[in-house]
């Protein structure tokens, strides 16, 4: 058995993927929606050169967020010189589930990263912090980092915050129908157009949402009604009932 696993380990190794590698299935990781799913087989990310952990107990994800953000981090420092290491916040329990106080975050398709800041020292977490202390040059090499890799399904971020990164990219000559499809800005905060939307609470952060993968068969791109959500998250936590022994004597009447 052993001689055979080899054989086929070095016909991967030495052939195309389109041949003998193709046979090799992905893992499964994220399952259901953002907002009532879990997580199988998760990747964790780790404090590098480059990133630097909140929590470092909620770090799990997909193979697919965990390389994404290490890229996009070792991106930033590879262009700007100086840079300080991104402060990354929640992404998944190592099983996913419910992540209070969080409504998704529960399947690895989804993280909180900071800014990074003109001071040029990263915050000790993701604090709130106004426009003029958003580093636009550095922090929009690394929205445009996550984007171009093409499995970024979403964005969300306060809306007064996107304004230095849209002028950032205007300075960088970027077309108008690539600012338009890349920001809500500076639509109204109900519009839903754009990568980067507008959501309440996300003044300290950015939130990154990523597409389910081809291979996931059991992933939803979209989130579930709340409804829905509720209800899953009830059955999860619902304990088994035990069935009650039957007292074999006479049962007592109920009037004396």
């Amino acid at each position: 058995m052993r001689p055979l696993l080899a054989a086929m380990m070095l016909t991967c190794l030495s052939a195309t993927p389109r041949t003998a590698c193709a046979r090799w299935k992905p893992r499964q990781q994220a399952q259901g929606a953002v907002n009532a799913g879990h997580l199988k087989n998760a990747s964790r990310l780790h404090n590098t050169r480059y990133v630097r952990l909140r929590f470092p107990v909620n770090a799990w994800g997909t193979r697919r967020m965990v390389d994404l953000i290490q890229q996009c981090a070792k991106e930033v420092k590879k262009r700007h010189k100086g840079a300080h290491k991104l402060v990354v916040g929640d992404l998944s329990r190592r099983r996913g589930g419910p992540l209070p106080p969080h409504a998704g975050h529960q399947n690895g398709r989804e993280a909180d990263i900071g800014f990074y800041m003109r001071s040029g020292k990263a915050l000790a977490g993701l604090w709130k912090v106004g426009a003029y202390h958003i580093d636009a040059r550095r922090t929009l090499t690394l929205v445009n980092c996550l984007v171009s890799s093409g499995e970024v399904l979403g964005l969300f971020l306060q809306r007064a915050l996107q304004a230095p990164l849209v002028r950032e990219a205007k300075r960088r000559k970027w077309k108008a129908s690539r600012i338009s499809r890349m920001f809500s800005y500076p639509r109204g905060r109900n519009v839903r157009r754009g990568l980067m939307q507008h959501r309440g609470g996300h003044n300290n952060h950015i939130h990154v949402r990523l597409r389910c993968a081809k291979h996931e068969r059991n992933c939803r791109n979209r989130p579930v009604a709340r409804r829905h959500a509720l209800r899953a998250k009830r059955r999860r936590k619902r304990p088994k009932r035990r069935r009650r022994a039957r007292h074999r004597g006479v049962r007592r009447s109920r009037y004396r």
